[in-house]
């Protein structure tokens, strides 16, 4: 009798969570010792889109913005390395004099929002075992907005 009624509920919030997707994506770099140096990357699909195209917004330092356009696939790919990280929060402890951090922010169809949080990224993130899938979405995110690891400050 039980497993009558467990049956419904469970497909119930198995189509709910599977019903839901991403809606935009914010990236966001900064240094606390550098003033007025930053990168913020919007992607943020087109609404009445055939082609299903994602709008990138790019602010990078004070006054430089511009804005490109990827495919929903290269959307897709971006969201399911960022979906990898296991930990939302991540740092170099070596590194205590470098103040960048960068931070990532999903929200989805249902309202929710899921934060990433990094710390003293560089190019040894890439083989540290808790900041590689960070890394990884973070190297995809700035190759889709034309920019390199290195533009990011404090990347050495």
């Amino acid at each position: 009798m039980k497993r009558k009624f467990l049956l419904p509920i469970f497909v119930f919030h198995l189509s709910i969570f599977s019903s839901q997707h991403i809606k935009k994506t914010e990236f966001h770099h900064s240094n606390t010792i550098i003033l007025f140096k930053s990168i913020d990357i919007v992607f943020q699909p087109i609404k009445n889109n055939r082609k299903g195209k994602v709008k990138i917004q790019i602010k990078k330092d004070r006054d430089e913005k511009y804005t490109y356009r990827i495919s929903k696939e290269k959307f897709d790919e971006i969201n399911s390395a960022i979906l990898k990280i296991e930990y939302d929060t991540v740092a170099v402890k070596e590194n205590s004099l470098d103040g960048s951090s960068s931070d990532i922010t999903l929200y989805d169809s249902l309202g929710g929002k899921k934060s990433f949080f990094a710390t003293g990224l560089n190019k040894a993130s890439q083989t540290n075992i808790n900041q590689k899938d960070f890394w990884y979405a973070t190297k995809l995110i700035m190759k889709a907005a034309k920019l390199k690891m290195e533009d990011m400050i404090g990347y050495r």
